[in-house]
Protein backbone atom coordinates (compact mmCIF):
# COMPACT_ATOMS: atom_id res chain seq x y z
CA UNK A 1 0.00 0.00 0.00
CA UNK A 2 2.60 2.14 -0.76
CA UNK A 3 3.88 3.31 -3.89
CA UNK A 4 6.90 3.28 -6.26
CA UNK A 5 7.10 6.87 -6.58
CA UNK A 6 6.62 9.21 -9.36
CA UNK A 7 10.28 10.17 -10.39
CA UNK A 8 9.47 14.07 -10.33
CA UNK A 9 8.43 13.17 -6.41
CA UNK A 10 11.67 11.66 -5.80
CA UNK A 11 13.63 14.33 -6.98
CA UNK A 12 11.73 17.01 -5.02
CA UNK A 13 11.98 15.04 -2.12
CA UNK A 14 15.66 14.62 -2.49
CA UNK A 15 16.23 18.31 -2.97
CA UNK A 16 14.28 19.38 0.04
CA UNK A 17 15.43 16.88 2.56
CA UNK A 18 17.31 19.83 4.44
CA UNK A 19 14.47 22.04 5.04
CA UNK A 20 12.63 22.30 8.26
CA UNK A 21 9.09 22.35 7.61
CA UNK A 22 8.27 23.71 11.29
CA UNK A 23 10.37 27.00 10.17
CA UNK A 24 8.83 29.07 7.59
CA UNK A 25 10.23 31.70 8.27
CA UNK A 26 13.84 30.41 7.70
CA UNK A 27 12.53 28.14 4.83
CA UNK A 28 9.59 30.68 2.97
CA UNK A 29 9.80 28.29 0.56
CA UNK A 30 7.33 26.30 3.00
CA UNK A 31 4.46 28.32 2.42
CA UNK A 32 4.72 28.53 -0.88
CA UNK A 33 4.67 24.61 -1.79
CA UNK A 34 1.32 24.84 1.03
CA UNK A 35 -0.15 27.26 -0.58
CA UNK A 36 0.99 25.42 -4.28
CA UNK A 37 -0.57 22.18 -3.01
CA UNK A 38 -3.73 23.62 -1.55
CA UNK A 39 -4.74 24.84 -5.22
CA UNK A 40 -3.91 21.26 -6.90
CA UNK A 41 -6.49 19.69 -4.62
CA UNK A 42 -9.03 22.08 -4.22
CA UNK A 43 -9.13 21.37 -8.05
CA UNK A 44 -9.09 17.82 -7.92
CA UNK A 45 -11.57 18.19 -4.67
CA UNK A 46 -13.95 20.79 -6.26
CA UNK A 47 -13.86 22.59 -2.85
CA UNK A 48 -10.96 24.73 -0.89
CA UNK A 49 -10.03 23.90 2.23
CA UNK A 50 -9.87 26.17 4.77
CA UNK A 51 -6.33 24.96 5.82
CA UNK A 52 -3.85 22.90 5.30
CA UNK A 53 -1.85 21.06 7.52
CA UNK A 54 1.51 19.02 6.04
CA UNK A 55 1.73 15.59 8.28
CA UNK A 56 4.16 12.27 7.87
CA UNK A 57 0.95 10.19 7.34
CA UNK A 58 -2.49 9.32 8.09
CA UNK A 59 -1.23 8.53 12.10
CA UNK A 60 -0.55 11.58 12.45
CA UNK A 61 -3.45 13.45 10.73
CA UNK A 62 -5.63 11.37 13.14
CA UNK A 63 -3.76 11.75 15.77
CA UNK A 64 -3.89 15.78 15.31
CA UNK A 65 -7.52 15.83 14.83
CA UNK A 66 -8.32 14.17 17.79
CA UNK A 67 -5.99 16.11 19.56
CA UNK A 68 -7.67 19.49 18.46
CA UNK A 69 -11.03 18.05 19.47
CA UNK A 70 -10.37 16.77 23.00
CA UNK A 71 -8.48 19.81 23.47
CA UNK A 72 -11.55 22.42 22.03
CA UNK A 73 -13.29 20.59 25.01
CA UNK A 74 -15.97 18.89 22.72
CA UNK A 75 -15.89 15.64 24.02
CA UNK A 76 -14.04 12.15 25.69
CA UNK A 77 -15.36 9.63 23.44
CA UNK A 78 -14.76 9.28 20.08
CA UNK A 79 -17.08 7.78 17.73
CA UNK A 80 -16.26 5.08 14.45
CA UNK A 81 -16.88 3.07 12.34
CA UNK A 82 -16.02 -0.47 12.47
CA UNK A 83 -13.45 -0.42 9.42
CA UNK A 84 -11.03 1.96 11.02
CA UNK A 85 -7.39 1.69 10.43
CA UNK A 86 -5.56 0.65 13.49
CA UNK A 87 -3.98 4.31 14.17
CA UNK A 88 -7.64 5.59 15.20
CA UNK A 89 -7.38 3.17 18.63
CA UNK A 90 -3.90 3.95 18.89
CA UNK A 91 -4.81 7.72 18.74
CA UNK A 92 -7.64 7.26 20.98
CA UNK A 93 -5.60 5.52 23.63
CA UNK A 94 -2.79 8.45 23.73
CA UNK A 95 -5.28 10.79 24.48
CA UNK A 96 -7.13 9.12 26.97
CA UNK A 97 -10.50 9.17 24.61
CA UNK A 98 -13.17 6.36 24.50
CA UNK A 99 -13.53 4.60 21.46
CA UNK A 100 -16.96 3.45 20.55
CA UNK A 101 -18.03 1.45 17.15
CA UNK A 102 -20.85 2.18 15.26
CA UNK A 103 -22.01 -1.27 13.82
CA UNK A 104 -20.73 -3.10 11.21
CA UNK A 105 -22.51 -4.72 8.09
CA UNK A 106 -20.21 -3.12 5.57
CA UNK A 107 -17.44 -5.16 3.47
CA UNK A 108 -14.89 -6.67 5.76
CA UNK A 109 -16.78 -5.82 8.55
CA UNK A 110 -16.83 -2.25 8.19
CA UNK A 111 -19.89 -0.14 9.00
CA UNK A 112 -22.60 -0.06 6.80
CA UNK A 113 -25.35 1.87 5.49
CA UNK A 114 -27.74 3.06 8.91
CA UNK A 115 -24.30 2.48 11.39
CA UNK A 116 -23.71 6.09 11.79
CA UNK A 117 -27.21 6.53 12.06
CA UNK A 118 -27.98 3.85 14.88
CA UNK A 119 -24.46 4.72 16.69
CA UNK A 120 -25.87 8.16 17.34
CA UNK A 121 -28.79 7.21 18.73
CA UNK A 122 -27.21 5.50 21.31
CA UNK A 123 -24.62 8.04 22.15
CA UNK A 124 -27.26 10.63 22.42
CA UNK A 125 -26.32 13.21 25.40
CA UNK A 126 -22.62 12.10 25.18
CA UNK A 127 -19.70 14.31 25.25
CA UNK A 128 -18.28 13.22 21.48
CA UNK A 129 -15.55 15.10 20.58
CA UNK A 130 -15.35 13.19 17.22
CA UNK A 131 -16.66 10.98 14.41
CA UNK A 132 -14.56 8.89 12.36
CA UNK A 133 -15.26 7.05 8.94
CA UNK A 134 -13.03 5.49 6.37
CA UNK A 135 -12.95 6.19 2.61
CA UNK A 136 -11.31 3.40 1.74
CA UNK A 137 -10.52 0.41 4.47
CA UNK A 138 -7.17 -1.80 4.60
CA UNK A 139 -8.70 -4.89 4.41
CA UNK A 140 -11.59 -4.34 1.62
CA UNK A 141 -11.30 -0.64 0.23
CA UNK A 142 -14.20 0.37 1.20
CA UNK A 143 -15.68 3.29 1.60
CA UNK A 144 -17.83 3.69 4.41
CA UNK A 145 -21.40 5.97 4.55
CA UNK A 146 -19.53 9.00 4.66
CA UNK A 147 -22.21 11.61 4.57
CA UNK A 148 -24.40 9.68 6.74
CA UNK A 149 -21.06 9.89 9.41
CA UNK A 150 -21.31 13.84 8.43
CA UNK A 151 -25.01 13.56 10.01
CA UNK A 152 -23.90 11.62 12.94
CA UNK A 153 -21.42 14.32 13.73
CA UNK A 154 -23.50 17.64 13.54
CA UNK A 155 -26.17 15.67 15.89
CA UNK A 156 -23.65 15.04 18.45
CA UNK A 157 -21.69 18.21 18.32
CA UNK A 158 -18.61 16.40 16.93
CA UNK A 159 -15.85 17.26 14.16
CA UNK A 160 -15.95 14.29 11.56
CA UNK A 161 -12.78 12.85 10.69
CA UNK A 162 -12.70 10.88 7.23
CA UNK A 163 -9.71 8.41 6.83
CA UNK A 164 -8.87 8.91 3.45
CA UNK A 165 -5.05 7.71 3.69
CA UNK A 166 -5.18 6.33 0.50
CA UNK A 167 -8.63 5.89 -1.06
CA UNK A 168 -8.58 9.83 -1.49
CA UNK A 169 -7.84 9.43 -5.13
CA UNK A 170 -10.88 7.20 -5.97
CA UNK A 171 -13.68 9.83 -4.21
CA UNK A 172 -12.38 13.30 -4.69
CA UNK A 173 -15.72 14.80 -4.96
CA UNK A 174 -17.31 13.17 -1.91
CA UNK A 175 -14.55 14.33 -0.07
CA UNK A 176 -15.19 18.35 -1.82
CA UNK A 177 -18.20 18.02 -0.64
CA UNK A 178 -17.42 17.23 2.84
CA UNK A 179 -15.26 19.84 3.05
CA UNK A 180 -17.60 22.31 1.87
CA UNK A 181 -20.38 21.32 4.76
CA UNK A 182 -21.09 23.94 7.31
CA UNK A 183 -19.81 21.23 10.34
CA UNK A 184 -16.35 21.04 11.28
CA UNK A 185 -14.47 18.35 8.86
CA UNK A 186 -11.18 17.13 8.85
CA UNK A 187 -9.75 15.18 5.60
CA UNK A 188 -6.14 13.05 6.25
CA UNK A 189 -4.59 11.75 2.90
CA UNK A 190 -1.54 10.47 1.82
CA UNK A 191 0.46 10.96 -1.28
CA UNK A 192 3.08 7.94 -0.35
CA UNK A 193 0.27 5.75 -1.06
CA UNK A 194 0.10 6.91 -4.39
CA UNK A 195 2.41 8.93 -6.04
CA UNK A 196 5.40 10.26 -3.33
CA UNK A 197 8.32 8.84 -0.89
CA UNK A 198 7.15 8.52 2.84
CA UNK A 199 6.54 10.58 4.50
CA UNK A 200 4.33 12.69 2.82
CA UNK A 201 1.08 13.44 3.52
CA UNK A 202 -1.29 16.06 4.70
CA UNK A 203 -4.62 16.87 6.82
CA UNK A 204 -7.31 19.41 5.46
CA UNK A 205 -9.76 20.90 7.38
CA UNK A 206 -13.08 22.87 6.91
CA UNK A 207 -12.40 25.33 9.64
CA UNK A 208 -8.92 27.05 10.70
CA UNK A 209 -9.89 27.48 14.51
CA UNK A 210 -9.89 22.95 14.04
CA UNK A 211 -5.75 23.55 13.62
CA UNK A 212 -5.70 26.17 16.96
CA UNK A 213 -5.00 23.97 19.01
CA UNK A 214 -2.30 22.41 16.74
CA UNK A 215 -0.17 25.80 17.86
CA UNK A 216 2.49 25.39 20.44
CA UNK A 217 4.79 28.33 21.64
CA UNK A 218 8.80 28.11 20.55
CA UNK A 219 10.23 30.98 21.81
CA UNK A 220 13.60 29.85 20.29
CA UNK A 221 12.01 29.72 16.80
CA UNK A 222 12.15 32.79 14.56
CA UNK A 223 8.60 32.93 14.45
CA UNK A 224 8.09 31.90 18.33
CA UNK A 225 5.73 29.53 17.19
CA UNK A 226 5.02 25.99 15.57
CA UNK A 227 2.39 24.43 14.00
CA UNK A 228 1.56 20.83 14.38
CA UNK A 229 2.34 17.99 17.03
CA UNK A 230 6.31 16.97 15.69
CA UNK A 231 9.15 19.21 16.08
CA UNK A 232 12.08 19.38 13.71
CA UNK A 233 10.83 17.62 10.36
CA UNK A 234 11.64 17.34 6.81
CA UNK A 235 9.88 19.29 3.80
CA UNK A 236 10.86 16.54 1.56
CA UNK A 237 7.42 15.05 1.56
CA UNK A 238 5.84 18.71 0.98
CA UNK A 239 7.87 19.26 -1.80
CA UNK A 240 7.64 15.85 -3.22
CA UNK A 241 3.64 16.11 -3.17
CA UNK A 242 3.84 19.51 -4.71
CA UNK A 243 6.05 17.89 -7.55
CA UNK A 244 3.96 15.70 -8.06
CA UNK A 245 0.76 17.53 -9.18
CA UNK A 246 2.60 19.73 -10.52
CA UNK A 247 4.40 17.00 -12.77
CA UNK A 248 0.83 15.51 -13.39
CA UNK A 249 -0.95 19.11 -14.61
CA UNK A 250 -4.25 20.07 -14.97
CA UNK A 251 -6.26 17.02 -14.92
CA UNK A 252 -3.54 14.64 -13.81
CA UNK A 253 -5.05 13.24 -10.94
CA UNK A 254 -8.80 12.76 -12.15
CA UNK A 255 -6.65 10.65 -15.75
CA UNK A 256 -5.20 8.50 -13.18
CA UNK A 257 -7.92 8.19 -10.90
CA UNK A 258 -9.87 6.50 -13.62
CA UNK A 259 -6.99 4.48 -14.86
CA UNK A 260 -6.44 3.21 -11.36
CA UNK A 261 -9.87 2.11 -11.08
CA UNK A 262 -9.76 0.90 -14.54
CA UNK A 263 -7.12 -1.71 -13.86
CA UNK A 264 -8.64 -2.76 -10.25
CA UNK A 265 -12.08 -3.35 -12.12
CA UNK A 266 -10.18 -5.09 -14.77
CA UNK A 267 -8.53 -7.80 -11.79
CA UNK A 268 -11.50 -7.89 -10.33
CA UNK A 269 -13.24 -9.28 -13.71
CA UNK A 270 -10.86 -11.46 -14.56
CA UNK A 271 -10.68 -13.22 -10.90
CA UNK A 272 -14.29 -13.76 -10.78
CA UNK A 273 -14.46 -15.01 -14.09
CA UNK A 274 -12.09 -17.98 -12.99
CA UNK A 275 -14.14 -18.72 -10.67
CA UNK A 276 -12.12 -16.75 -7.60
CA UNK A 277 -14.15 -15.13 -5.31
CA UNK A 278 -13.83 -10.98 -5.00
CA UNK A 279 -15.04 -9.98 -1.48
CA UNK A 280 -16.34 -7.13 -3.11
CA UNK A 281 -16.94 -4.69 -6.43
CA UNK A 282 -13.78 -2.21 -6.52
CA UNK A 283 -14.82 0.89 -4.22
CA UNK A 284 -11.07 2.21 -4.27
CA UNK A 285 -8.36 0.95 -6.22
CA UNK A 286 -8.49 -2.43 -4.24
CA UNK A 287 -9.33 -5.79 -4.82
CA UNK A 288 -9.65 -8.24 -1.80
CA UNK A 289 -10.18 -11.57 -3.14
CA UNK A 290 -9.96 -15.57 -2.04
CA UNK A 291 -6.58 -16.49 -2.86
CA UNK A 292 -5.98 -20.31 -3.98
CA UNK A 293 -3.21 -22.18 -2.58
CA UNK A 294 0.13 -20.91 -2.60
CA UNK A 295 -0.43 -17.87 -4.59
CA UNK A 296 1.07 -15.67 -2.65
CA UNK A 297 4.11 -17.42 -2.58
CA UNK A 298 3.82 -17.37 -6.62
CA UNK A 299 3.50 -13.72 -6.73
CA UNK A 300 6.41 -13.09 -4.34
CA UNK A 301 8.52 -15.42 -6.31
CA UNK A 302 7.86 -12.95 -9.83
CA UNK A 303 8.13 -9.79 -7.74
CA UNK A 304 4.67 -8.99 -7.06
CA UNK A 305 4.50 -7.84 -3.11
CA UNK A 306 0.33 -8.15 -2.70
CA UNK A 307 -0.52 -8.79 0.62
CA UNK A 308 -2.78 -11.01 3.07
CA UNK A 309 -6.04 -9.55 4.72
CA UNK A 310 -6.34 -9.83 8.22
CA UNK A 311 -9.14 -12.87 6.74
CA UNK A 312 -7.36 -15.77 6.31
CA UNK A 313 -6.89 -16.88 2.92
CA UNK A 314 -7.51 -13.39 1.04
CA UNK A 315 -5.17 -11.68 -0.48
CA UNK A 316 -5.13 -7.60 -1.42
CA UNK A 317 -3.93 -6.24 -5.01
CA UNK A 318 -3.64 -2.52 -4.87
CA UNK A 319 -3.72 -0.79 -8.28
CA UNK A 320 -0.39 1.80 -8.80
CA UNK A 321 0.30 4.42 -11.30
CA UNK A 322 3.21 2.33 -12.73
CA UNK A 323 0.81 -1.01 -13.60
CA UNK A 324 -0.85 -1.48 -16.70
CA UNK A 325 -3.60 -4.11 -18.26
CA UNK A 326 -0.06 -6.62 -19.26
CA UNK A 327 0.31 -6.57 -15.56
CA UNK A 328 -3.16 -6.91 -14.12
CA UNK A 329 -2.86 -10.32 -16.48
CA UNK A 330 0.39 -11.32 -15.19
CA UNK A 331 -0.97 -11.10 -11.95
CA UNK A 332 -4.22 -13.51 -12.80
CA UNK A 333 -1.78 -16.15 -14.18
CA UNK A 334 0.05 -16.49 -11.34
CA UNK A 335 -3.20 -16.11 -9.16
CA UNK A 336 -4.61 -19.14 -10.74
CA UNK A 337 -0.99 -21.29 -10.96
CA UNK A 338 0.46 -20.36 -13.88
CA UNK A 339 4.64 -20.19 -13.85
CA UNK A 340 4.32 -17.39 -16.40
CA UNK A 341 1.13 -15.08 -16.53
CA UNK A 342 -0.14 -13.93 -19.93
CA UNK A 343 1.55 -10.40 -19.50
CA UNK A 344 5.12 -11.90 -18.38
CA UNK A 345 6.40 -11.82 -22.48
CA UNK A 346 6.55 -7.70 -22.38
CA UNK A 347 6.35 -5.48 -19.16
CA UNK A 348 4.37 -2.04 -19.16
Amino acid sequence: MVAEPLPVASLGFCLFQGVNLNDPETWPVVETLSAELASALSGFLAARPASLLPTGGGSESVLATLYAARELGLGDTVLAGSGIHASVAKAARLLGLRLRLAPGGGPGGATGPGGFEAAARRLRGARVAAVVATAGTTETGYVEPLLEALEAADELGAVLYVDAAWGWIATPRLLGRLLAASAPVAVGLDFHKHLTPPPSAVLLVSREELLEPLRFEAPYMPAGRQLGLPWTRTAAGLAAAAAALRGLGPGGLEELSRRLMGLASQLAERLRGSGVEVWSKPWTPLVAFNAPPGALERLRARGWLLYPTARPGGLRYVAKWCHCGRDVEEIVGLVLGGRRGPGDAERC
